[in-house]
């Protein structure tokens, strides 16, 4: 944690490079000019390389993709509509190809908050869009994987203090460090490595995991004419759908009180209100589209996905394909789509309801639902879990597809 607020604490020094003065806020939609500029960036301790950006009010704004593909990452646009990138620091970039040397001296542009979503965390932050291509400031990319370590390093205390976890959710994380040398005026730029599994052990102590006892409760005598009543809350699988439903109908069932609500006045989520195959996760997953897949699973078919945990949603097929979970398999083949499945892209996991096919077997029309539809990464009950209709063809392109986790 030292290092990480170390590295933090640095960005603020980046205010040599991207202005000289206070933090400016733009408005939704300003239009404002920006001037083609150069920066001096070293990665990973490499050679020193100019990086072309455009400058806006003594800010510098970096192309996404020059970033990321110097650190080995890959990196898309949101396919869903929203402003803004998705950054899967677990893949290699999908293009080594170097970008497109801008020659454009001035632009008008309008700078909006977009989304900057970091290993499926999201994370606003300013950017504008030019010639297809996205532009941010080059801290917003720490800040975005600073956040997401903040949300790793909350759920392995949780999975640590635990006594069931055998492991945590993910044994890594790749971050991003970006450091400004004054004089050099050079941006030194990271990619870090956090272990997520030796903090778990840390805090573990070298314990293995408890395994529940089966054991004999002393009951007072007075205690005895009563019955006793389970804490744990009661839950049957609702079993996978056997037709196809309607559109825009929410069939999960997320909620034990709808009045009560998801979070809490704190902004935490809800634990106690959320049912059963909801809370596999720690509250902080609360509202992501790994939360809601996992959670629709367990309750159609009452499987749990935590064998598949450890290196991110990306895994998870792979780790299906590996014998890691005993009731499930997975397969890369985009033909292989059932009901009940999950359907796992770049950064993003939803669950497949009901397909219709052709006659001659091939999928033809897929109904899916899914969580934090809205981007932000928590869960809205208006919106996630609606059914969602699409032709194959246009649902197997929503975005980089990995393949699907299904049911032995």
């Amino acid at each position: 944690m030292k290092k990480k607020k170390m590295a933090t604490a640095a960005l603020a020094a980046l205010m040599a490079l991207t202005a000289v003065g206070g933090i400016t806020v733009y408005g939704a939609s300003d239009t404002k000019t920006a001037t083609l500029n150069n920066a001096q960036v070293r990665f990973n301790d490499g050679k020193v390389q100019t990086i072309q950006c455009y400058n806006i009010d003594g800010y510098n704004y970096v192309r996404a993709r020059d970033i990321t593909n110097n650190l080995g990452m890959a990196v898309g646009a949101i396919q869903n509509g929203d402003t803004g990138i998705m950054v899967h620091p677990y893949q290699a970039p999908t293009s080594t190809a170097t970008p497109e040397k801008l020659t454009q001296q001035t632009a008008k542009v309008k700078v909006v908050e977009g989304n900057l979503i970091y290993d499926g965390w999201v994370s606003k932050a300013e950017c504008f869009l030019l010639n297809g291509r996205y532009y941010f400031k080059l801290a917003d990319f720490a800040n975005a994987a600073d956040t997401q370590l903040d949300v790793a390093l909350e759920t392995v205390e949780f999975e640590a203090k635990g006594e069931y976890a055998k492991a945590p959710y993910m044994s890594i994380h790749n971050g991003i460090e970006v450091v400004w040398n004054n004089d050099t005026k050079v941006i030194d730029v990271k990619k870090t490595t956090t272990d997520l599994q030796q903090i778990f052990n840390d805090i573990r102590g070298g314990k293995t995991p408890i395994e529940k006892p089966d054991k004999e409760e002393v009951v007072d005598e007075d205690e005895k004419k009563e019955p006793v009543v389970e804490k744990e809350d009661k839950f049957e699988a609702t079993g996978v759908m056997t037709f196809a439903p309607k559109e825009g109908e929410i069939l999960a069932n997320i909620l034990k009180d709808e009045d009560k609500g998801a979070y809490l006045s704190n902004g935490k989520a809800n634990m106690n209100n959320l049912t059963k195959p909801y809370t596999l996760y720690p509250e902080s997953h609360v509202g992501q589209c790994t939360w809601y897949a996992e959670g629709r699973l367990m309750e159609t078919t009452g499987l749990n996905l935590q064998p598949l945990w450890g290196d991110g949603v990306d895994k998870w097929v792979e780790k299906a394909q590996s014998g890691k979970s005993p009731d499930l398999d997975g397969t890369t083949n985009k033909y292989d789509i059932e009901a009940g499945c999950i359907a796992v892209f770049r950064g993003h996991a939803l669950f497949v309801e009901w397909v219709d096919f052709d006659e001659e077997g091939n999928p033809k029309t897929v109904y899916f639902t899914e969580g934090n539809m809205q981007r932000n990464g928590t869960y809205n009950p208006n919106q996630d879990g609606k059914v969602q209709v699409l032709a194959f063809d246009d649902f197997i392109v929503r975005q980089s597809f990995i393949g699907y986790v299904i049911v032995k």
